[in-house]
């Protein structure tokens, strides 16, 4: 009999163990953090290799010349300063500004400067996520996962605007939804932050009802509900627009009406509706990048988290809510307003309704007591930050920067380079050639907006197509990748082209024609 009572508690101690290693809390396991850093630090390093791999990119040098016009640095005569740019600017100019005037045409210097902006990012979102799960195992995990954001690599690896007022948004969200509504110096202090980030990234403004609607969910007083939104948002339009004011100034020669017209085409307000089935394609897109479904799934399972929250909770619901808020108004004024379907328009959208879901995912793993299904749940992660990390590699084998953007929008091919990992390298030879060629000749493409990035590196100008071809000096035609998978020429000028010009050189996707006498292209 005692020899079978011993039995009994040996094998109840040994079930009691099992369950406290199926119970033990996964933070007690430190190999998990040092993977997710592994994985944090193999994305950002896909970031930097970036910066150097990938092509300048139109829309990137053509805010760094307008940033330069503004600050009288000497510019080739080009099509990309005739206007400011108006939906770039804020912060974006200040620091791109400073590091033009430092080390004016160094496009390596300003993408560099983004990069060190997204570490600024990713940082923030590890202690946000720390600060709410207390476990700095999830903390990494939702770091990680988080840079698997859509459309990461460009916006960090380009010297563009959105990585900036991403960061900028968040850290007035954040701002706002611990403190915003305390009293009317804190409100007009977050409708400054939520303004800057607006000046520096203008699709921001489309998400500002956010901060009223999510007051009036949030609070019962009706001067937290209404008063204090109401002055942020009213702060944050009048930094805006004081900001693209001075910015204008600054840009000079530019008539009020035509800034305006400006305007209205780069935002999408100025464009004519349409009509329905052009903007149900851009609705394809969107739910290509971030599915309906998904955004619909997020708003039930904030919806839930508001019927069973304790007390420990409230904070990461309020933050969720007023991102899940702030991200879908910006996605559905990307399908209903866009201008072009481009990507760029949907930053900063992606990344808080990314984060939205990272931060509810976390939460709920944290929660979690067996280690096996703690453990699915992390090996999950991992291999979805492995496979986009492959795609990562992906771009960056690629290497053409317009070309990337116009896969994800839905408008080209999938590039399949012949020899990887040298786009960038070929636009460098072509500018190096146009640089070279006489100080009488003209150089035209079939999109000029597209040669930008040529005229940035060459310093020379870059007239379009359609323009008349000089009679004095020799003229030259420069086809770039997007001229085969985005932009095609149609057969008159594909024609036109077999019969009065003659191949200069060729470097991958780019070529060099040069035109025979003064012949004229056929009419567009």
């Amino acid at each position: 009999m005692a020899l079978h009572q011993s039995l009994q508690r040996s094998t109840a101690c040994s079930e009691g163990d099992n369950e406290v290693v199926a119970q033990m809390p996964i933070k007690k396991l430190p190999l998990l953090s040092l993977v997710y850093f592994a994985i944090v630090v193999c994305f950002c390093l896909s970031f930097v290799f970036g910066a150097f791999i990938l092509t300048v990119e139109p829309d990137e040098v053509w805010n760094l010349m307008s940033t330069m016009k503004a600050l009288g640095i000497p510019l080739p005569p080009t099509s990309a300063v005739d206007k400011p740019i108006t939906t770039t600017g804020g912060l974006h100019f200040v620091l791109h500004g400073l590091i033009a005037l430092w080390r004016s045409g160094d496009i390596l210097a300003h993408r560099l400067a983004s990069i060190g902006v997204t570490l600024v990012l990713l940082i923030v979102v590890f202690k946000l996520i720390e600060r709410h799960v207390k476990d700095r195992v999830l903390a990494a995990a939702g770091t990680a996962l988080f840079v698997t954001a859509p459309g990461f690599l460009l916006q960090a690896s380009l010297a563009t605007s959105e990585i900036i007022a991403t960061t900028i948004f968040l850290l007035a969200s954040l701002f706002w939804v611990r403190s915003g509504t305390q009293s009317l110096s804190m409100a007009l202090l977050g409708g400054t932050l939520f303004g800057l980030a607006c000046a520096t990234r203008m699709t921001c403004l489309s998400m500002l009802p956010a901060i009223l609607v999510w007051s009036a969910i949030a609070h019962r007083g009706w001067i937290a509900r209404f008063v204090y939104p109401l002055m942020a948002i009213t702060a944050a339009v009048l930094v805006f627009a004081g900001c693209v004011g001075m910015y204008v100034y600054a840009f000079g020669d530019t008539p009020w009406s035509k800034f305006l017209v400006a305007t209205g085409l780069s935002s999408g307000i100025g464009v004519p509706f349409p009509g329905v089935m052009l903007r149900l394609n851009y609705l394809t897109v969107a739910n290509g990048i971030i599915p309906t479904a998904a955004i619909v799934a997020l708003v039930g399972w904030f919806a839930s988290r508001l019927e069973l929250q304790k007390e420990s909770d409230q904070d990461i619901t309020r933050l969720c809510g007023f991102l899940l808020l702030a991200g879908s108004a910006g996605w559905l004024s990307w399908v209903l307003k866009a201008p072009i379907s481009h990507i760029r328009y949907l930053w900063p959208a992606i990344p808080l309704l990314w984060l939205t879901a990272v931060l509810l995912g976390v939460s709920a793993l944290g929660r979690v007591l067996r280690m096996k299904t703690a453990m699915i749940g992390h090996l999950t992660i991992i291999l979805i930050c492995a496979t986009q990390g492959l795609l990562n590699v992906r771009m960056l084998a690629v290497g053409d920067s317009l070309e990337l953007v116009y896969e994800t929008a839905r408008q080209s091919s999938l590039g399949i380079p012949q020899n990887i990992f040298t786009a960038r390298k070929d636009q460098e030879a072509m500018a190096s050639l146009v640089a070279a060629l006489p100080p009488s000749a003209t150089i035209h493409a079939l999109m000029e907006p597209a040669a930008y990035p040529i005229t940035y590196l060459s310093s020379r100008t870059v007239r379009s197509f359609r323009q008349p071809m000089q009679t004095a000096g020799e003229n030259y035609l420069l086809v770039l990748p997007t001229d085969y998978s985005v932009w095609l020429p149609n057969w008159d000028a594909i024609g036109w082209l077999q019969v009065n010009t003659t191949l200069v050189e060729r470097r991958g996707k780019y070529a060099l024609y040069r035109v025979h006498g003064s012949s004229q292209p056929p009419s567009q």
